[in-house]
């Protein structure tokens, strides 16, 4: 038989295997309820899912510049990957979209 640490005064029992597992499932819940009750968890998926997005609105980017018949070379093809990666990280939120709207104008600029 395993043992497990029983939440009720935290004592050290022997366990049936039903029981570990329901012991298990707890920790499991209170552990989820922590995470989501954190502060900073919401800035945390938002910005995994941001990053995650990256390449996805790299690509819609210029796929619009395209529409708009504005034809990238491959370096700034990657100026314009570089530039999103640092807006990231240094504003995760508005960084992406105040770097497009400028490399945006410094495109019409050249044409």
């Amino acid at each position: 038989m395993p043992y497990a640490l029983i939440p009720d005064g935290y004592t050290l029992k022997k366990v049936t295997t039903a029981q570990e597992a329901a012991v298990h499932s707890k920790r499991r819940h209170d552990d989820v309820v922590a995470f989501l009750s954190n502060d900073g968890t919401p800035a945390l998926l938002g910005g995994g899912a941001l990053l995650a997005l990256t390449p996805f609105i790299i690509d819609t980017f210029k796929s619009a510049l395209e529409v708009e018949n504005i034809i990238l070379t491959d370096q700034q093809k990657t100026n314009l990957k570089k530039a999103f990666e640092i807006g990231l990280i240094t504003n995760p939120v508005t960084g992406p979209m105040v770097l497009g709207k400028k490399l945006i104008e410094l495109i019409k600029e050249d044409k």
